[in-house]
């Protein structure tokens, strides 16, 4: 049976902090930054809420969705990230409201960086396996860029983080850009090595930790994790990206924002060009929706067109790794 993509919707913040502006409000210099894979990265407004990011990517993929309209949509999945507008908040049944899809299904998922090639996978599964879903919608948005800072060096790769809504129509039976495979890949020893300690059950917010560092990521141990990415990280994409089954030759990588170094480890293992993959070094690091920014820069420049096999690979804290393949066209 086949799924494709009907359509994709991309929502970015109208402000922009340059790798300047960011090296003199955190004292680095621009070198240092530009190591991160950092010339700029996009700034969120008081407006500029996770759901309500989604919400205007959905919007997006909907006006270019052809005849597909929100009362089709069976199923409404949250792919965005875990730190969302309201705690204990389900953000996928207000885009249900937000986007008009009344007769909808609606379930959030939280995958750190990979829960939108998730929510591909478990949409395929859905649409396969139920004769009564044939749409879904997928929509997230992130600003884990409010919880990142560079007093903590042990998280000062989290530093490209940005802010964005992304959102994805997947429905049984259309034609073009096909779903072949996803696959993924975790190493749970590293679950525990970098969050946010504040704001759950075992250290809720109090008045005496407010404004403390238990507000931002944190690195409990900096020498084994500077150590796992410098023998793991990309290494591990790139494992991910071949457990991709019946997967013809890969013509552009939808890759996930990465410090220059790794953007060359990645491509030159898996044997691609630079053309064939756009770095967001001007974009700065989104989380979940990384792949959907590089796929639409692909297209831009001419990198994707009919036929193209394309890899969707992210990656995040967890540390988990996730990746889907697409005949684009």
């Amino acid at each position: 049976m086949t799924v494709g993509i009907v359509s994709y919707g991309l929502y970015l913040p109208e402000d922009i902090e340059s790798a300047e502006q960011i090296a003199a409000r955190y004292r680095l210099t621009v070198e240092e930054l530009r190591a991160l894979g950092i010339k700029q990265r996009y700034l969120p407004s008081d407006k500029d809420q996770p759901v309500v990011m989604a919400e205007k990517a959905a919007q997006k993929a909907f006006a270019s969705a052809g005849d597909v309209d929100p009362m089709d949509v069976d199923v409404v999945i949250w792919t965005g990230e875990e730190y969302k507008d309201y705690i204990a908040q389900t953000p996928s049944i207000r885009l249900q409201e937000e986007t008009g899809c009344k007769n909808a299904w609606a379930f959030d998922l939280v995958g750190q960086s990979v829960t939108l090639i998730q929510g591909i996978k478990l949409a395929r599964d859905l649409i396969t396996g139920d004769e009564g879903i044939r749409t879904v919608l997928l929509a997230g948005g992130t600003r884990n860029i409010d919880l990142v800072t560079s007093d903590n060096p042990g998280t000062r790769f989290l530093l490209p983080c940005s802010a964005s809504g992304g959102a994805l129509i997947l429905r049984r039976g259309h034609g073009r850009n096909t779903l072949i495979d996803t696959a993924f890949l975790v190493h749970p020893e590293m679950a525990d090595e970098v969050y946010v300690p504040g704001g759950g059950t075992e250290i809720p917010f109090s008045r005496e930790n407010l404004n403390t560092g238990i507000m931002f990521f944190q690195n409990r141990h900096p020498e084994k994790v500077a150590d796992y990415l410098r023998r793991k990280w990309a290494a591990t994409l790139c494992e991910t990206v071949g457990r991709l089954q019946n997967t013809p030759e890969i013509g552009y990588l939808a890759l996930r924002h990465l410090s220059p170094a790794d953007r060359e480890k990645v491509l030159g293992t898996l044997e691609l060009a630079p053309h064939q993959s756009a770095d967001l070094e001007s974009f700065g690091h989104h989380g979940t929706n990384d792949p959907l920014i590089s796929l639409d820069l692909g297209l831009e420049r001419k990198a994707v067109q009919n036929g193209t096999v394309v890899a969707m690979l992210n990656g995040g804290i967890g540390f988990t790794y996730a990746a889907a393949s697409i005949r684009w066209g």
